[in-house]
C-alpha cells in the first residue's frame, strides 16, 4: 500500500512489523514506545521538537515549522510530550487515522486492510450502522468496527501507559468571530490571495497534477488558482449521455482560459454496479456505488500513473452555499430590521429564485421556530423505533451554542463534506488534494458574514468576485450546476430486481432496521419523475454492501449477533 500508515503507541508487537511487511510498508523510525511504518509514497519529516510528520506540512508564517502547531496541511504527527505518546491529525485535510487497543498498546492505522489480520475483535458495531442510516454524513469518532475509533481532523490522541485520551486542538468556532462589514472587494481580494497561496503550497514537490474539472464554479476556481500559482497540470472532465451531466462546454472554456490541457471522458449507467461488493473495505461505509461509473472511467483514463489529484470538492460547503433564510436572520440580529437586512432579504430571494414575500414569510417562520439544535434525521425507509433518537456527539457540537443559524449551517456544511474525502474508489491509495478545504482558506471563509456570501443575489458571491477576472464569465456567474439524475435513474431501473433482493433479503432487513413494506412498495413504482427517494435506497444499499463485505473479510470476526 503506497500511502498506508501503521503505528503502535505503547507495547510494540511483532505482529505490527509483520503486518507492515505484508502491506509493503517501510519503517520510519523507532523511539521508545513508538513503532511507525508508512508506504513508499508517504513523505516524512522530523521537526525541531522531535515529532515525526507523516504527509505534508506547510508553515503558516516564516519558512519552517518547529512544531506541528506552526503549520497546516494533510499531515499526521507522532511524538512525545514528556511521558505521554501522541498521534495528531491536521485540521480539515488531515490524513485519516483510526485507533484501537491491541494488547498493552494502541494500534493506529490509515486503512482497514492494514489491521484485518491482527488479533483484535473486528466485529460490526450495529449501533453505528443504525445511527449512520438515520443521520446521513454525520461523521463522528465512532466507526462501523467495534472498538475502533477515528482520530478526527484537528484532534490529538494522547497515550499514557494504559490510558488513552483524545483532545481537540482546532475548532471552527474559534474563527467564527463577530461579523464585520468590510467591502466586498476587500474580502474577495483576501480570499483570492489566500487560496492562490494555499494552492501554490500544495503543488510543491508534486509533479504530475491532474485536476478533476467539472466545469462548475468550484473546480474552475481551483483551475484558476493553479494557473495563478504557475503550476503545470492537466485536467479531466466526465460527461454522461444525458445533457444534465454533460458540462464539457464549460470545462473547455475554463481549460482554454487557464491554458490547461483537457481530457474528456464519457461514461454511462452500464459501468455502474449498484449491488456488487465494494472494491475496498473501510472502517465505515465508503464508496457511493452510484459514482462507480466515474471511478471506472477515471481508472481507464489514468491507469497506474503516479499522479496528484486536485479537485473542487468542498466549494459549496466552504463558500457558504446556503439556500435557507438564515443569512436574513443573522443580518437582522447584527443590524436590526434596517436597510441592510432588507437588502439581504432581497438577495436571498433572488439567489433562490423566490419572491420577496416568500423570503419574508419563511424568515418569520424560522424566527419563531428558533435554531435547529441537532443534526437532521432521515427515517425514510427505516423501521419505526429501529434507529436512535439523538445523534452521536461530535467535538464541534459544543461551540454551536450561541452561534447564529447561518454559522451553524456553515460549520455543518463543512462537517458534511469531510465525510466524503475518503469515499471515491478512484481516490483509494492515491495522492488527493482538496485545496478549497485548506485550513487558512476555511478560516477566512468562516469569518465572512453570511449575508456577504449572498450579496447581489448570487450564491458563493465572495468566491465569484474573487476569481471572476480569472474565469470565463459564463462560468464565474453561472447559476446552474451539472447533475447526473438521468444516469442514476437509468442505473437504478436496470438493476432494480437485484437491488430489491439485496435490501429485502439482506443483513439490514434481518436486523429489523428497514421498513420492508415501504421499500417493496417503492420498488414497484415505474414513474420516478420528481421523486428522488431512489437515492435514499441507494444509500441504504451502500450500507448493506459494506456490512456484507466486512463480514466476509479475512480476520474480521462475525457480527456479535451471529456468534
Amino acid at each position: 500500500m503506497k500511502r498506508g500508515v501503521l503505528a503502535m503507541l505503547g507495547d510494540a508487537r511483532v505482529a505490527i512489523a509483520e503486518a507492515a511487511t505484508r502491506n509493503r510498508l517501510l519503517p520510519v523510525t523507532k523511539f521508545p514506545g513508538l513503532s511507525l511504518f508508512v508506504g513508499e509514497a508517504v513523505r516524512t519529516e522530523l521537526l525541531a521538537d522531535g515529532s515525526i510528520i507523516v504527509g505534508d506540512i506547510f508553515p503558516r508564517a516564516g519558512e519552517t515549522c518547529l512544531a506541528s502547531s506552526d503549520g497546516w496541511g494533510n499531515y499526521l504527527a507522532f511524538g512525545r510530550l514528556g511521558d505521554i505518546l501522541f498521534a495528531e491529525r491536521a485540521p480539515l485535510t488531515g490524513a485519516a487515522l483510526y485507533w484501537g487497543r491491541l494488547g498493552g498498546g494502541i494500534i493506529c492505522a490509515s486503512h482497514l486492510a492494514l489491521v484485518e489480520e491482527l488479533p483484535f475483535d473486528a466485529s460490526i458495531d450495529w449501533e453505528f450502522v443504525a445511527h449512520g442510516l438515520a443521520y446521513r454524513n454525520l461523521r463522528t469518532q465512532r466507526t462501523g468496527i467495534a472498538g475502533i475509533t477515528e482520530l478526527l481532523p484537528g484532534s490529538r490522541l494522547k497515550v499514557d501507559g494504559a490510558r488513552a485520551q483524545v483532545e481537540q486542538i482546532w475548532s471552527p468556532w474559534d474563527h467564527v468571530g463577530r461579523a464585520n462589514s468590510l467591502p466586498m472587494a476587500e474580502v474577495a481580494s483576501a480570499l483570492e490571495q489566500q487560496l492562490v497561496a494555499s494552492v501554490a503550497a500544495w503543488t510543491l514537490g508534486r509533479g504530475d497534477i491532474v485536476l478533476e474539472l467539472s466545469g462548475g464554479l468550484d473546480s474552475s476556481i481551483v483551475a484558476a488558482a493553479l494557473a495563478a500559482a504557475g503550476a503545470r497540470c492537466s485536467a479531466i472532465t466526465f460527461a454522461t449521455p444525458g445533457a444534465d451531466g454533460d458540462e464539457r462546454l464549460y470545462a473547455r472554456a475554463v481549460a482554454a482560459r487557464c491554458d490547461i490541457e483537457l481530457l474528456e471522458i464519457e461514461h454511462d449507467d452500464h459501468t455502474i454496479d449498484l449491488v456488487g461488493p465494494p472494491t475496498n473495505r473501510h472502517f465505515r461505509p465508503g464508496a457511493y456505488a452510484v459514482l462507480g461509473g466515474i471511478d471506472r472511467a477515471f481508472d481507464r483514463a489514468v491507469g497506474d500513473r503516479e499522479i496528484s489529484i486536485f479537485g473542487g470538492i468542498g466549494g459549496d460547503n466552504v463558500f457558504a452555499f446556503d439556500n435557507s433564510v438564515a443569512p436574513i436572520l443573522e443580518a437582522a440580529d447584527h443590524f436590526g430590521y434596517c436597510r441592510q437586512t432588507f437588502r439581504t432579504m432581497r438577495d436571498v430571494a433572488r439567489a433562490a429564485n423566490a419572491s420577496l414575500w416568500d423570503a419574508m414569510r419563511l424568515t418569520y417562520r424560522a424566527r419563531r421556530k428558533g435554531p435547529r439544535r441537532q443534526w437532521e434525521q432521515d427515517r425514510t425507509f427505516l423501521a419505526e423505533g429501529a434507529v436512535p433518537d439523538r445523534p452521536f456527539a461530535h467535538p464541534w457540537d459544543e461551540g454551536a451554542r450561541g452561534a447564529s443559524q447561518a454559522k451553524r449551517n456553515h460549520v455543518e456544511a463543512i462537517r458534511r463534506i469531510l465525510d466524503f474525502l475518503d469515499r471515491p474508489e478512484r481516490w483509494h491509495d492515491r495522492d488527493v488534494v482538496a485545496p478549497l478545504l485548506s485550513q487558512p482558506v476555511v478560516e477566512i471563509c468562516l469569518a465572512i458574514p453570511s449575508w456577504t456570501w449572498v450579496a447581489g443575489g448570487r450564491d458563493r458571491s465572495v468566491a465569484r468576485a474573487a476569481f471572476a477576472p480569472r474565469l470565463p464569465p459564463e462560468v464565474a456567474w453561472r447559476r446552474g450546476k451539472g447533475r447526473i439524475e438521468s444516469l442514476c435513474i437509468a442505473a437504478y431501473l436496470r438493476q432494480r430486481p437485484a437491488l430489491r433482493e439485496l435490501l429485502l433479503g439482506g443483513r439490514l432487513a434481518a436486523r429489523g432496521l428497514l421498513d420492508r413494506v415501504a421499500i417493496d412498495g417503492f420498488f414497484k413504482r415505474d414513474n420516478l419523475d420528481g421523486n428522488f427517494d431512489y437515492f435514499r435506497l441507494l444509500e441504504i444499499a451502500d450500507a448493506e454492501r459494506w456490512v456484507r463485505s466486512v463480514e466476509a473479510a479475512p480476520g474480521c470476526g462475525p457480527s456479535r449477533d451471529q456468534r
